[in-house]
């Protein structure tokens, strides 16, 4: 397992090395380089979801996984519902899949059932009692753009006064992880890593002389 510093260096190296050997007094600041490394991990992460997924598998790295405490339930009386803000935005994957659970906080055992988006019509509210039968009186949740909206109004005593909630989502949030801290990620990926940092960073370099030379 590797680091964010370490990729960073070994980038750095690499490209001293190989790609600007013509010019090696152009070092590039390691604070650069590790804004790179966390956007192609987030890029490569997010491609190989989806490449799972469209392949019909669900497995998802657990780096991707990202758990988040949300404390703030806002009750929405009219409607006979609750809805929270979602803390970051997931990977679109299908049946909104990229919100991988939602449970109470103190309640990893029993999550809320997720509803796909383009079905809530179908099941309705409580307001409406429109198939929410199927739920067995458990307590749904589907999401609608930020906001994920349960279907009862949770923060009722009767639905258990719940005022904070845990959201596992399928996201690349790499911020989360120090620059010393191992990444749970596999050695064929970290190639992959750096191979696209290495691309992104001579990209901007081409572009950056570009300019010079049409500003001269």
């Amino acid at each position: 397992m590797t680091t964010k510093n370490k990729l960073a260096e070994q980038v750095q190296r690499l490209y001293a090395r190989f790609l600007d050997k013509d010019n090696p007094s152009d070092v590039i600041d390691l604070r650069e380089v590790r804004l790179i490394i966390e956007q192609s991990i987030n890029k490569v992460l997010k491609l190989q979801v989806a490449e799972s997924f469209k392949a019909g598998f669900y497995e998802v790295p657990l780096c991707n996984i990202i758990e988040y405490t949300v404390n703030t339930v806002v009750s929405e009386p009219g409607n006979n519902r609750a809805y929270i803000t979602l803390p970051a935005i997931p990977i679109t994957l299908p049946m909104d899949m990229g919100v991988w659970s939602v449970t109470a906080v103190n309640a990893a055992i029993t999550p809320y059932i997720p509803i796909p988006s383009q079905d809530v019509l179908v099941f309705g509210t409580v307001a409406s009692g429109t198939n929410l039968s199927y739920l067995e009186g458990q307590v749904g949740y589907y999401v609608q753009g930020k906001r994920l909206y349960f279907t009862k109004d949770i923060t009722l005593s009767s639905n258990g006064s719940i005022s904070s909630v845990v959201v596992s989502l399928i996201v690349s949030d790499f911020s989360k992880f120090t620059d010393n801290e191992l990444l749970p990620i596999s050695p064929e990926v970290e190639s992959t890593i750096i191979a696209d940092a290495l691309q992104s960073i001579s990209n901007g370099r081409a572009a950056q002389a570009e300019l010079q030379v049409k500003q001269q």
